[in-house]
């Protein structure tokens, strides 16, 4: 297992592309986000595992078992320690084929694990005005440096937190992402950011603090997050969510989203239990 320097990047584009219902892949050889990749053969990769942030990806060849043993230690030695010490409770991971499923158990050594599903919707065409569904009293701002310099409104941390769970710092995001927010008095009520920008495409991360949920603002948010995006050059926007997320699939079809595809991954628990 080697690791494989981002020059090389176009040697696993048929790899990563080969699970393009998740746009990090692009973003990634795009070098929007930021990655370790490890490759079997850093002149003929025939498999990978990426670590993005806390996600982590399995892509191409399951059955080389020098690799797959790599992989193992790496998650023992390297990747448990240090989400612990982050303070994580767990993490993703995805995958291109069912194949690596049979290899999950092996790989994590035991860890505790959730086998979820999930759903993938996209979005090419605005269908429907976010005004007509934006409640009294509430309003729209874009996320920028002027809506990050208000020190009083409640919740900005974790707005700011959102900002950098793809991109490494907020300037980075307000530089190279977008996002629209609402507002209620000197509150923010929730807020729709875009992830992992690339080929004219971007994926959305939706969130409505506890104190506005079922009220529309979603719908309302996710609308005015897409009539920017189409605005400004993307032609998709995509939205993964658990299957168990009634909620979150009913914004996407009421905002216009139409259902691509399930598909499987796993969640990773950290709580110190072995199965």
């Amino acid at each position: 297992m080697t690791t494989l320097h981002p020059n090389a990047y176009e040697l696993i584009r048929p790899l990563l592309l080969n699970m393009d219902i998740h746009l990090v892949g692009r973003s990634i050889l795009a070098k929007q986000t930021p990655a370790q990749i490890f490759v079997d053969n850093v002149e003929h990769p025939k498999t990978l595992f990426a670590q993005v942030g806390h996600r982590y990806i399995f892509a191409g060849d399951s059955e080389i078992d020098s690799f797959n043993l790599g992989i193992q230690k790496l998650f023992t030695n390297v990747i448990y320690p240090r989400e612990i010490a982050a303070g994580q409770e767990g993490f993703a991971l995805y995958y291109d084929s069912p194949t690596w499923e049979k290899r999950v158990g092996a790989l994590l050594s035991g860890k505790e694990t959730i086998h979820a599903d999930r759903e993938f919707f996209a979005c090419k065409k605005l269908k429907h005005n976010w005004r007509d569904f934006l409640p009294e009293g509430f309003h729209l701002k874009m996320v920028n440096a002027d809506l990050l310099a208000m020190p009083d409104l409640k919740h900005l941390d974790t707005l700011k937190e959102e900002m950098t769970s793809e991109r490494p710092s907020a300037e980075d995001f307000l530089a190279k992402s977008f996002g629209v927010c609402a507002v209620h008095d000197n509150e923010l009520a929730g807020w729709c950011l875009s992830e992992y920008n690339a080929d004219g495409r971007c994926e959305i991360g939706i969130e409505t603090t506890s104190d506005y949920r079922q009220r529309g603002i979603a719908t309302a948010l996710t609308l005015a997050f897409l009539e920017h995006a189409f605005s400004n050059g993307i032609a998709e926007v995509g939205w993964h969510c658990f299957k168990r997320n009634e909620a979150s699939a009913k914004t996407a079809l009421k905002a216009g989203f139409d259902k691509v595809c399930d598909y499987k991954s796993f969640v990773v628990l950290l709580n110190g239990q072995e199965r």
